[in-house]
């Protein structure tokens, strides 16, 4: 492989020939014989900041080089490299906008790291629910009018934060969402963690950078061709302190980046930036091949591609089409069964599954024969478990009840004392928990929060599914409670 010059592969290139001796970070030394594992890992490529190599948290040189060819690529005002995850780029955004029990507007199916700001710094959310489509059985957009109410009646909220596109893929019109926030005086930052590639090609669109959100964060590593862990933020107005932001970053993200994601961030914005239109029309062209197979099938729905991709649905703006939704509601099985059913026979591994549908994640990477080989699975399964569930194993509007009465704030909840009881038995109680579906990561139950029994019935008929609960303490079928009711 040809190594382009003036990239940070090159510098990492130039010092693993240079054979220079390190007595500096890390502890391997680039001693491939004496850890061989770390051979097949890029050990020779692994270092930190030393004299040369310029520092992700003041950059000047190399990084800074990086930098600004994101901004040609996404065409933002500022674009900063992030090596831990778009979760350090999201808590940056809410620590640079909101001060410590500030008031700020969260739509409820926002990322756990939005919550975990928000017990940090003491804040008070006012929380919005998405459009809910039992059609579909997911989350639909945030309403731009619904938004516009709750700012109305909050005047003193800080920072509007919303997740577009959601890890189903479904898009809120973040135009409108934009106007309806700065016409509050009122920043919003978008979590586009899901939808890096939305701005680079018109099939797509969408994306919160064009609708000039002030900050987007996107996670390079969910659907573009980075190693995990790498993101990116982009400042897309000019209500934003760049430098305060910058420094934000820099409390949140490690003191000793990893220089080969860094040069992963930069060797996928060289690539996009040089044939990004050549990429695009094959993509589109396998995605147009996947609708006409999906067509064919008769049990199997599939939203948004197949035969339903031109339909309207109730609650949703747009749609990402890298997302393939598999239902199945016309099958005799629950996505649980469907998601092992897959990997087991056909050696299909998808991204999630829920009460009654699978989650795929498509991209620019995918071959045409692994599409293929999804659409032949797809047309077996469509035949082989042909007819409705009649045996209750599936659970539909999953998520889905209204937020609860938030009794204490999440943070005096959780330094309270607890005690862990029977989910069946914790009506009326205060939750000392969080109880998520994960992933994506979104919480149905926060610490302060009431539990009702229709919260209950729901959690136990997920589990009863198979749908996988995460909570701090993970304790089965059992809930931790304040120990004193409030």
């Amino acid at each position: 492989m040809k190594i382009r010059k003036n990239t940070i592969l090159n510098k990492l290139n130039e010092s693993a020939l240079k054979k220079i001796i390190p007595f500096h970070m890390p502890g391997h030394k680039r001693n491939i014989q004496c850890s061989m594992f770390l051979r097949k890992l890029g050990a020779k490529y692994d270092i930190t900041e030393i004299p040369g190599y310029d520092n992700m948290h003041n950059p000047d040189g190399i990084i800074l080089n990086v930098m600004q060819k994101a901004e040609k690529l996404w065409n933002s005002k500022r674009s900063f490299l992030l090596i831990n995850g778009s979760t350090c780029g999201i808590q940056a955004a809410i620590n640079t906008l909101a001060d410590p029990k500030d008031k700020i507007i969260v739509a409820r199916n926002c990322h756990k790291s939005v919550y975990n700001m928000i017990e940090l710094q003491d804040l008070k959310p006012v929380f919005i629910n998405p459009v809910i489509n039992n059609e579909l059985g997911i989350y639909g957009s945030i309403e731009p009018e619904t938004l516009d109410k709750v700012l109305t009646n909050n005047p003193d909220a800080k920072l509007v934060i919303v997740t577009s596109p959601t890890y189903e893929g479904v898009i809120s019109d973040i135009k409108s969402l934009c106007q309806v926030s700065h016409n509050h005086n009122v920043p919003i930052v978008v979590d586009e963690a899901h939808g890096a590639h939305l701005k680079l090609n018109r099939y797509f669109d969408n994306s919160a950078i064009t609708a000039k959100a002030d900050i987007v964060i996107q996670s390079l590593h969910k659907t573009l061709p980075s190693l995990t862990q790498t993101a990116i933020a982009h400042v897309c107005s000019n209500n934003i302190n760049c430098e305060n932001f910058q420094r934000n970053l820099s409390v949140f993200q490690t003191s000793s980046p990893s220089y080969i994601l860094l040069s992963s961030i930069e060797g996928c914005i060289d690539l996009l930036l040089e044939k990004k239109d050549i990429i695009y029309t094959k993509w589109i062209k396998i995605l147009d091949y996947l609708d006409s197979r999906l067509a064919r099938l008769k049990n199997v729905k599939t939203f948004y591609h197949g035969l339903s991709k031109n339909i309207v649905y109730n609650g949703v703006f747009a749609y990402d089409r890298a997302k393939l939704v598999i239902n199945t509601d016309g099958l005799n099985i629950n996505g649980k069964k469907l998601f092992e059913t897959l990997a087991k026979d056909y050696g299909i591994i998808c991204e999630m599954y829920s009460g009654n549908y699978v989650l795929a994640m498509l991209s620019m990477c995918d071959k045409k024969s692994s599409v293929r080989k999804l659409c032949n699975a797809l047309e077996q399964i469509d035949m082989i478990f042909e007819g409705a569930d009649t045996n209750g194993n599936k659970v539909n509007s999953l998520l889905y009840f209204d937020i609860p009465k938030q009794c204490l704030d999440i943070r005096t909840a959780r330094k309270k004392e607890h005690i862990c009881i029977p989910l069946n038995e914790s009506v009326s109680r205060i939750c000392a928990e969080y109880i998520w579906a994960y992933p994506p990561g979104i919480p149905l139950l926060i610490p302060g929060e009431q539990i009702t029994s229709d919260i209950i019935n729901m959690l136990l008929k997920m589990m009863s599914c198979g749908i996988e609960l995460k909570s701090d303490y993970n304790n089965e079928g059992y809930i931790s409670v304040l120990r004193d009711c409030c």
